[in-house]
Formats: C-alpha cells, sequence, structure tokens
C-alpha cells in the first residue's frame, strides 16, 4: 500500500482553497514491526526501542509530531477548478480558484489565485514553532470573494494543525476511516476540533469553535474532504466542502497535476503573476449551479 504523507495530499487546498490542497504520496515502504503503517525510519526517529509505536496507542503529543511532520523530499502540485457557494435563501455563485503548492523538507510555499484577480501568497515552515505567513494581492482587504465563500487561505498549508494541544476526545470514525479527535487551540476564544487518519495522519474533518466546545457546542464553520486522486503517483484533492450555519461551499478541482522537482526546478507555471491571468468574470448562478452540485449538510453525512 502506499503511504500518504500528511504533507503531502492537500492540499487541499484545501485549497484547502482550501487548504490545505495537495498532498504528494509517500514511496511505498516496506512494511515495519510492530507497526505497519509507520516507515522503519520513521519509527526510529520518533521512539526509542520498546515504546510503542501503535498509532492508536501513542501519546496524543507523539500522534501529532507525526501529522506535523516535514515531507522528506520536495515535491510540487497545482490545481485549477471551481468553487461554488450559496447562502440560505440566495442562488448559487460560482467562481475560479487556482492553487500552486512547493513542498521541501523545510516549509511549504503556496499561492492561491481566487476569481481570478484575488492572489494570496503565503507559506508554513516547519521550525519550533511553526510559523505560517501569508501576504495578499486583492482590490479590497477586508472584502473579499475569497472570504465570503467562508475559505480561508491558512487551509492551503494546514495552519490549524499546529495550534496548541488542549485535549484529545474519544476516537471516531469518518466516512469509515478510523481517526484521532483532537481539539487545538490558536488564540482567544479560537478552536478547533481536528478529526485525523489513524493510518495516514491526515486531517479529514475540521471544526472551528469561538470558545472551548463540550458535545453540544455549534461550531460556526466545518470543513471536509470530499475526495482525493491519484495523479502520477501523488495524490491530491479533488473535492472539498465547506460549512457555516446558513452557507455552504463546494470547491472542485477538475484539472490536476503533481510531481517531484528535478534538478531543483518545479513547473515554470506553478506561481503565477497578476500579468499571467486575465481577471475572470463570476460565473452567473444558473439552474445546474442552483441544483448545485454543492452537497447539503445532511447529504454529506
Amino acid at each position: 500500500m502506499i503511504r500518504i504523507s500528511p504533507r503531502l495530499i492537500l492540499c487541499s487546498l484545501l485549497t484547502m482553497a482550501a487548504a490545505s490542497f495537495a498532498y504528494a504520496a509517500d514511496e511505498p515502504a516496506k512494511e515495519a514491526e510492530p507497526q505497519k503503517d509507520l516507515p522503519p525510519e520513521v519509527l526510529k526517529a520518533l521512539f526509542p526501542e520498546g515504546v510503542e509505536t501503535d498509532p492508536t496507542k501513542i501519546s496524543a503529543e507523539a500522534f501529532l509530531r507525526m501529522a506535523r511532520r516535514a515531507p522528506a523530499g520536495e515535491s510540487w502540485a497545482k490545481m485549477e477548478g471551481t468553487a461554488t457557494h450559496r447562502r440560505s435563501g440566495s442562488s448559487a455563485v460560482k467562481d475560479t480558484i487556482r492553487v500552486g503548492i512547493r513542498f521541501t523538507p523545510k516549509r511549504v510555499i503556496a499561492q492561491l489565485v481566487f476569481a481570478g484577480n484575488e492572489y494570496y501568497e503565503m507559506g508554513q515552515t516547519f521550525d519550533t514553532p511553526p510559523v505560517f505567513t501569508q501576504e495578499t494581492d486583492v482590490p479590497d482587504k477586508n472584502k473579499t470573494r475569497l472570504s465570503l465563500y467562508g475559505i480561508m487561505p491558512s487551509d492551503l498549508t494546514l495552519g490549524f494543525l499546529y495550534r496548541d494541544l488542549v485535549r484529545e476526545e474519544k476516537p471516531e470514525s469518518v466516512k469509515m476511516i478510523d481517526c484521532r479527535v483532537f481539539v487545538l487551540k490558536g488564540g482567544e476564544n479560537d478552536y478547533v476540533r481536528v478529526w485525523l487518519s489513524t493510518e495516514y495522519f491526515f486531517p479529514l474533518k475540521a471544526h472551528w469553535f469561538r470558545s472551548l466546545p463540550d458535545e453540544k457546542t455549534k461550531p460556526y464553520r466545518e470543513l471536509e474532504l470530499g475526495g482525493v486522486k491519484k495523479e502520477n503517483d501523488f495524490y491530491v484533492v479533488q473535492e472539498l466542502f465547506l460549512f457555516g450555519q446558513d452557507w455552504r461551499t463546494r470547491v472542485e478541482f477538475d484539472k490536476r497535476d503533481a510531481g517531484r522537482v528535478e534538478e531543483a526546478k518545479a513547473p515554470a507555471d506553478l506561481f503565477l503573476s497578476k500579468d499571467d491571468e486575465t481577471p475572470a468574470v463570476p460565473a452567473p448562478a444558473d439552474k445546474d449551479a442552483d441544483k448545485d452540485k454543492t452537497k447539503d449538510k445532511d447529504d454529506k453525512k
């Protein structure tokens, strides 16, 4: 089985956008004892001899360390598609989305181009502590179309994974995939609950809260991975769902490509300048968009 690196499927965009959305797959690894899902070199580096290595039993700190680890090599991914957004009582609207990502053992560099004229440049280092940076080049940074769609640029680099651990909750499954569940804190009134696959150490779902959540607290924003497809031996995000109290967004990437960096070079068009692309005209709401392809919250469950 191909082992998927947590740093290299996203990307989403997730764009996510999202995201975090393209992540590259690790090379097939020989099975390691006693835990087949972890490559031998990773086990040796993270766990002293005799220490528990089962991802369902290791400490929360050790599990998160695996999810946050940097990729071993250099790779890239780029995706193009559309984001469809609908609010309660309104027709659906649609915009273009393009994501380019470069992965290195030291950091992730990403660019998100939304609606053809909103450019977001961002980065994520793997230092201690990790650092997320973002630059935008949009007409009005306080009223962007990206924000209207409920998409956060930091999703692209999985920035929410680097928050401080508050607690671990009981394990759950997402689409029949076993997950460990963590609550992380980014700042005052800023919490996220994350479902991480115990096989791939990759987030499948995330919920955001403005206070420390309990079982009854409702999130103000939700993210869920819709599908991943293999491209050139790499796994890239095919679709992503975002939900709020009265809105929902579906991101679809119908053009996807990924590969390893050869001779320290990535594709020349991985990142665009403003002169490379003419601002896109938002697609009008139509019957197809209105019926959506965007799934209802109940559908996704």
